[in-house]
């Protein structure tokens, strides 16, 4: 088994932590605990700790140099440091996180916001450091149904697969949608069955794997058993696959709950799906005004317009002054697109040479070179 993340807990003065250390465990953290920020610095010494969590809101004389230090070491440079406190703007908080703390939370905070927050900062810490070794978590989304996201994710991850490993997940817990576009028995496990075992060495081997070459973990089929699941569990378990794969596509519709952000937040490439009619072009550009206001970078937000019905008629050019970003755009894949979703055999097994087919190749081409086994060069957008 995988160890889990460790958060160590300075409780300081803080009282009952019983519901604390329940949240983070529920959230798959290891919680140890520490009286001071002395026994701290004693405990960091050549333990891997994957985050701080400071619990006392009276924030203690040494705080301020520990934190100067264990920014200065190494190792540690990037671990998370949360601190609770009462006053944002008191002056020992700011001297906190001018000294390297990574966030301040207020001490009134439920303590499940705590926990989940604690598992944001970690999860971002190690998708930055598993980004140099991998092509990364390609996850698409976008405000509205009906836009063709599950076609674009599963002919993506195939396209991905021929030649790296690639996993595709269902993260829309409605209908197994996935489970129907690769063609898979209603009894495949689900992230519902497999939750509790996100750690496990042997998961990608326990996973379907498609003909085309691609694992996948679908969502289950019948949506009220999404319910027993929380989105950090799946989000732990789609961080699994990043490990254990080159890219993994996931397929995240417009869930803006805390999974969803931290999905947009850790993935290497956001890849909005709308349509090319104004009102599908005005969603994308709310969904763009969300990343920016979540801190998203433009450069990993990818704009796909997929024509969905065949009269949708596409201006690129006025698409992206609207939303000041490049568009590329994916024409309607005929009759053989509809085929494909109902025969659970993906166009980019079966048809590679659909039009939809080679706009998503050139998009790839474009955005992520190195999963098609290509070298990277600068990206130009089409």
């Amino acid at each position: 088994m995988v160890e889990l993340p460790r958060v160590l807990v300075v409780v300081g003065q803080a009282q009952d932590l019983t519901q604390l250390t329940a949240d983070l465990r529920s959230q798959g953290l290891s919680p140890g605990m520490v009286p001071s920020v002395e026994a701290a610095t004693r405990a960091i010494d050549g333990t891997d700790i994957d985050a701080l969590l400071f619990a006392d809101p009276d924030i203690e004389p040494g705080l301020i140099p520990f934190l100067k230090r264990l920014r200065a070491a190494d190792g540690h440079g990037q671990t998370p440091a949360v601190l609770l406190v009462r006053k944002h703007e008191a002056p020992e908080t700011l001297a906190a996180i001018a000294a390297g703390a990574t966030d301040a939370l207020a001490a009134s905070s439920s303590t499940m916001s705590i926990a989940q927050t604690m598992l944001r900062h970690i999860r971002t810490v190690q998708d930055r450091a598993e980004g140099a070794r991998q092509q990364g978590l390609w996850v698409v989304c976008g405000p509205r149904g009906g836009v063709g996201r599950t076609l674009v994710a599963t002919n993506l991850a195939v396209i991905a697969g021929e030649k790296s490993r690639a996993a595709m997940v269902d993260n829309v817990p409605r209908f197994g949608s996935v489970l129907l576009a690769f063609n898979l028995p209603p009894q495949t496990p689900t992230w519902v069955e497999l939750h509790a075992d996100a750690g496990s060495a042997d998961l990608v081997d326990r996973l379907p794997r498609h003909p085309s070459g691609v694992t996948v973990l679908p969502a289950p089929s019948r949506p009220e058993l999404a319910d027993s699941v929380s989105p950090a569990a799946v989000n732990i378990l789609i961080h699994s696959l990043v490990k254990a794969c080159d890219v993994v596509v996931v397929d995240q519709g417009g869930r803006l709950d805390n999974g969803g952000i931290d999905l947009l937040e850790t993935a290497t490439h956001v890849i909005v799906l709308g349509t090319p009619d104004n009102a599908g072009v005005y969603a994308v550009q709310s969904w763009l005004r969300v990343c920016d206001q979540l801190g998203i970078p433009r450069g990993r937000l990818h704009v796909l317009l997929n024509a969905v019905l065949p009269y949708h008629q596409a201006d690129r050019d006025r698409a992206a002054r609207v939303l000041e970003h490049p568009v590329f755009l994916v024409p309607h894949a005929g009759i053989d697109g509809v085929r494909s979703m109902s025969a659970g055999e993906p166009l980019a097994w079966r048809q590679p040479n659909n039009r939809l087919v080679k706009a998503l190749r050139a998009f790839v081409a474009a955005t992520s070179p190195a999963a098609l086994g290509a070298s990277p060069a600068p990206a130009k957008r089409r």
